[in-house]
């Protein structure tokens, strides 16, 4: 049975203890919530007018990289808008950015301007670039719904994990060990005997542990095979909570689209003689279509 226990949570960040799964299932949790979680970002810049010191690509790719807030509730699934099963205007919303400097200004995120007031940019003072009076941009940007393994500027956030640590005291401590105090702070403590008191195991990561066992001759440092730590962090464009919910749906998809073809291969069956043709008959089959012949004779035209 797998148990999981939150541990940390903010808006942007959840830390918990997974247990009773194995590495290649978390592993392809922390891989869809990073490549496959969907976010808006710029995708499309129509340069209007553009006088400032940058090209327009540049422009254009520094606007791209702007974390826009995305309500993923207002929107069509990401595999609808990828197959066209919708409209695509509704995978998307515009922005303009009109800004005209009458004396040294600086443009930032929050001058873009959203058809859609729940999509804004993340950060409102991100500097996008500098003008001079007489100096102006003006433009229409189209950001779109898009995931991460196609482009980093769609990554919604990040995640990792390591292995639960399992720390056993085996000896008194020695003067090294008193460094893992600082690199482990609070984790353990070392009373005035040299009697070692495991704290918090939490409280230091599992690398950490290990750099300790290195130091520390009185400590031995393993690790529960399927007990883990596993974080995830938003990089504000969707809640946390958001983040990690629609990453898995996205991974029950995914399952449930390999147990489909699966399940339609199974259905084919056999091939009709009883068993698959052998590499020599498909050879022959094919040699026959294409001289024009069958096991007859040659066909008549």
């Amino acid at each position: 049975m797998v148990l999981v226990r939150v541990i940390e949570k903010s808006d942007l960040y959840l830390k918990a203890i997974v247990d009773g799964i194995t590495p290649p299932l978390i592993n392809a949790l922390r891989r869809v919530l990073i490549s496959d979680v969907p976010v808006l970002a710029i995708d499309d810049v129509i340069i209007l007018d553009n006088t400032s010191v940058l090209y327009d690509e540049v422009l254009a790719h520094r606007l791209s990289m702007i974390p826009i807030r995305t309500d993923l509730r207002k929107l069509p699934k990401i595999e609808e808008c990828e197959q066209e099963l919708v409209d695509p205007s509704l995978c998307q919303v515009r922005f303009e950015l009109n800004v005209e400097a009458k004396e040294p200004t600086v443009v930032y995120s929050r001058d873009l301007k959203s058809d859609d007031p729940s999509a804004r940019p993340v950060y409102e003072d991100m500097p996008i670039v500098k003008l001079v009076p007489g100096q102006k941009v003006v433009l229409e940007a189209y950001a779109r719904l898009g995931r991460a393994r196609n482009s980093v500027k769609w990554q919604a956030g990040l995640a990792a994990y390591y292995y639960y640590p399992r720390v056993n005291v085996v000896d008194k401590a020695t003067d090294k060990c008193r460094v893992c105090m600082d690199v482990c702070n609070g984790a353990l403590e070392i009373k005035d005997d040299g009697s070692i008191v495991i704290n918090d195991v939490l409280k230091c990561t599992f690398n950490k542990w290990k750099a300790c066992e290195q130091i520390c001759p009185a400590l031995r440092v393993g690790w529960d095979e399927n007990k883990y730590v596993f974080w995830a962090e938003s990089f504000g464009n969707i809640p946390i909570e958001d983040m990690v919910r629609e990453g898995f749906r996205i991974l029950k998809g995914k399952f449930q689209e390999f147990v489909s073809e699966l399940e339609l291969e199974l259905s084919r069956g056999q091939a009709p003689s009883g068993g698959l043709p052998t590499e020599e008959e498909e050879t022959t089959q094919a040699t026959g279509e294409e001289l024009g012949t069958t096991e007859e004779g040659f066909i008549e035209e």
